[in-house]
């Protein structure tokens, strides 16, 4: 089964229902609590989407619910001491972009969806929109 892990950015307009692109972050959730894929998020993407919903002033525990609710179908990915240390020295230009992609390395995601591709350029793994994963699942 194919591995996806999943940008802050997708969750984020998930939990916090960001009208924009709220439809796309429910169908790649939706492929994941369906089984089709086996979806992926790092620890620290749930700790920056609390912190955004508390930023701007969402109802904490609907954060809270939604969040616990995705936690019963995704793999939570620690973030390890050795890794955030480590991606100090990465070269990348965004620390939280390295450490989310260092992240999925060590998870052996087989791609990361994010709606900020130009985020992932020195990525070893495949990087792809949310339309980008439909579209390549849709053909296999």
């Amino acid at each position: 089964m194919m591995r996806v892990y999943i940008d802050t950015n997708i969750l984020v307009d998930l939990v916090l229902a960001r009208q924009e692109f709220l439809p796309n972050a429910q169908r790649v959730f939706a492929l994941g609590y369906a089984g089709e894929v086996q979806l992926v998020v790092s620890a620290l993407s749930f700790v920056n989407t609390i912190y955004l919903g508390r930023k701007y002033k969402y109802p904490m525990d609907d954060v809270y619910a939604k969040l616990r609710l995705i936690a019963d179908f995704v793999d939570v990915a620690d973030l390890s001491g050795q890794n955030v240390v480590d991606m100090l020295s990465s070269g990348w230009k965004d620390y939280e972009d390295a450490t989310q992609h260092r992240s999925a390395v060590d998870e052996q995601a087989d791609c990361i969806v994010t709606r900020n591709k130009k985020d992932y350029k020195a990525s070893t793994i495949e990087v792809v929109t949310p339309s980008e994963l439909f579209t390549k699942i849709d053909s296999e």
